[in-house]
């Protein structure tokens, strides 16, 4: 029988895809075994906030993803084991993760790197209960470890899963407030606390001349507390910064003040604050 070269070609040109083939498959398994022969070498948590205080630490974050041993990591264990995504996911979990991102380098080490959430301000319940609140209006918890100063509000009552829209005006004034305090160093020595009353009017209480500032519901603060302190400089002119055991700030370009040990309407006394 005479084969022609076409035939010939044909069969070259199958035999070559077919070894091709073979090749890459051989390549590939190849390729999966050595990827599955991978093991992590090491965990390394990293903060990517730049935030002067810690409220975790790297014990606390591995714990949330192993909390069935501290030594529970997946040093030693095949890579291809983890899934990053629900590991992100459950370090989410811990309410002082704001975001978490994790990644595997070249030398086979897993990345943690995580944004703390930040407190502004510190809420006291009517019952004695104390958390803290964040830029995003998240409830913290307190550890017993902290130490940190931020304005202090009392007579927080919002349940977080009834939360009402008046509430959320609530919490954007208190963070609002929280923030305007914390910004200037001469208010944050003279407020002592912030008392949040029923109908969700503020009062502050103050350090030096021990007066009741009551804002009402306003929240344009830089008007009110640049009108607080040109008072504070005319009581200093008078002389008697415990004159006056009220000061209400609520009127346009006004403070009414009452006197110490009084409650007649004589006793008021009206200062222009321009």
């Amino acid at each position: 029988m005479k084969i022609n070269k076409k035939t010939i070609l044909n069969v070259f040109v199958i035999l070559l895809w077919v070894s091709i083939g073979s090749g890459i498959v051989v390549l590939l398994v190849s390729a999966v075994k050595k990827e599955q022969s991978k093991l992590c070498k090491e965990v390394i948590v990293e903060f990517k906030d730049d935030l002067p205080f810690r409220m975790l630490d790297e014990t606390e974050i591995e714990y949330t993803l192993w909390p069935a041993a501290r030594n529970n990591n997946p040093v030693g264990k095949p890579l291809v084991s983890l899934d990053l995504f629900s590991l992100e996911k459950q370090l989410e979990k811990n309410p002082w993760i704001l975001d978490a991102d994790l990644y595997i380098d070249q030398l086979n080490k897993l990345h943690l790197r995580v944004e703390q959430r930040n407190p502004v301000a510190r809420l006291f319940t009517p019952e004695g209960n104390s958390f803290y609140i964040d830029e995003k209006y998240a409830l913290l918890p307190v550890k017993l470890s902290d130490v940190i100063s931020l304005p202090v509000f009392t007579n927080f009552y919002i349940n977080p899963s009834l939360k009402t829209a008046s509430d959320s005006i609530l919490l954007k004034r208190i963070v609002g407030l929280s923030k305007y305090i914390k910004s200037d160093s001469f208010w944050m020595a003279q407020v002592e606390q912030v008392n949040i009353n029923a109908n969700q009017t503020f009062e502050v209480t103050t350090q030096m001349g021990d007066q009741l500032v009551q804002l009402g519901v306003r929240s344009d603060w830089q008007k009110l507390f640049s009108k607080l302190k040109v008072l504070y400089g005319r009581m200093s002119e008078e002389g008697n910064w415990s004159k006056y055991i009220q000061i209400d700030l609520q009127y346009k370009d006004q403070a009414v003040c009452i006197k110490r040990e009084s409650n007649s309407l004589s006793t008021l006394r009206t200062y222009r604050c321009y």
